[in-house]
């Protein structure tokens, strides 16, 4: 390690997209060579059901539900799962070669609200069988660090792992953490020299030269470095931090799949048709 500081490549705006007259998300999208192996990110407020049972294959859909959340979601998978995931907690739904999900609030009328993340999975692990992972936010340890406070939700960070990296199963192995750093402090994060390293801002400030960005946006770094460096304005800067290894694989997204070619999407959309994904009942009407 160097300790050399990462300069800012962008930053990003996240648009809003309103899903129905009461739910929406901010989404991240920009170059896919600059998030690899991160595909985007949707920071949603849900306070009613809107998305019915859908698949996804060829990648993995993960929810980080922020600890700022009214409410959260029950998960639902044609695997069998039954998971609530409650404020701070982290769902991964590693869909591999297919399977079919439902999140809906677990009160409606409380919004849940969180990050909504898509992370691609290798050409050699796109066939692997579909598996959910669940960690509560009691059990992903806390780091404190000159002020600042950093939970690790999914990945490790100061020598501290969060539960999923001990599950062999895990396929694409990122760094997610939940970081807060109090009004004019800083923090330096850790970053392997050829990681993707972005973060979305939540809430508050971050300062950097010449600038001051706020929420909704994301500050996405060079690959110039093995330090990123969070500094909070006049605020407390509230914000998720990702890093990963790019796969620098081709991708072909077609709606809920992700393939490195057309052809795999169509191979996924004829397992899909025959009931390949397995079956789930929506739990509410619209």
């Amino acid at each position: 390690m160097t300790n050399t500081p990462r300069s800012i490549r962008a930053t990003v705006p996240m648009p809003y997209h309103a899903f129905d007259a009461h739910s929406g998300a901010h989404m991240l999208r920009t170059e896919a060579a600059w998030l690899d192996p991160f595909i985007g990110i949707d920071a949603f407020t849900m306070p009613q059901p809107f998305f019915g049972p859908h698949p996804h294959a060829g990648m993995s859909a993960v929810t980080v539900m922020l600890p700022e959340a009214e409410g959260g979601f029950i998960n639902r998978d044609s695997l069998g799962d039954l998971s609530h995931i409650t404020p701070g907690d982290l769902h991964w739904t590693q869909a591999g070669r297919g399977m079919m999900h439902e999140e809906v609030p677990s009160a409606p009328g409380q919004a849940a609200r969180g990050l909504q993340v898509f992370v691609n999975l290798s050409a050699a692990n796109k066939q692997a069988e579909p598996a959910a992972f669940h960690v509560s936010r009691d059990a992903m340890p806390k780091v404190s660090v000159d002020g600042s406070t950093v939970c690790v939700v999914a990945g490790e960070f100061a020598g501290q792992q969060s539960p999923i990296a001990h599950d062999a199963r895990w396929l694409t192995r990122v760094n997610i953490l939940d970081v807060t750093v109090p009004a004019g402090g800083a923090l330096s994060i850790p970053v392997k020299p050829d990681d993707n390293a972005f973060f979305v801002i939540h809430s508050g400030a971050f300062s950097a030269p010449a600038q001051v960005i706020t929420a909704q946006a994301a500050i996405l770094f060079e690959a110039d470095g093995d330090i990123a460096q969070l500094q909070a304005g006049e605020q407390t800067l509230r914000g998720v931090f990702f890093s990963g290894t790019p796969l620098k694989e081709p991708m072909y997204p077609k709606g809920p799949f992700m393939g490195n070619t057309a052809h795999d999407v169509a191979q996924y959309a004829m397992r899909f048709q025959r009931g390949e994904m397995g079956q789930l009942e929506a739990s509410f009407k619209r």
